[in-house]
């Protein structure tokens, strides 16, 4: 069985040799999950801990994170029981770049 975080890790490998098609779509999914984020985390954010916002961001955005890896189960290289299994190690790497890349903030 493949460890989740490779999976992950090759999940940019599958959206790159994806298709022009699978890979646009992938692409909005993804950037349209990663502003929800954003945007989510900047307003809770301003009402509580970091890390409290950034989990309340991961809730709110379930919806475009599961548009997003459905999108990736499409590839010929990721299927939809590989996408499900990354999901903690996509979710780990979400918190972190939230957390991160608002440290100076």
């Amino acid at each position: 069985m493949i460890r989740s975080s490779a999976i992950a890790g090759s999940l940019a490998l599958a959206f790159a040799l994806g298709g022009p098609v699978q890979a646009s779509e992938a692409g909005a999914r993804h950037a349209t999950w990663q502003g929800c984020l954003n945007s989510n985390f900047g307003i809770q954010s301003r009402l509580t801990s970091r890390m409290l916002a950034a989990d309340a961001a991961l809730r709110a955005c379930r919806e475009a994170e599961q548009a997003y890896l459905d999108a990736l189960a499409t590839s010929p290289l990721v299927d939809a029981a590989e996408a499900a299994e990354a999901r903690p190690a996509l979710l780990a790497r979400a918190r972190g770049w939230l957390l991160g890349r608002r440290a100076a903030l």
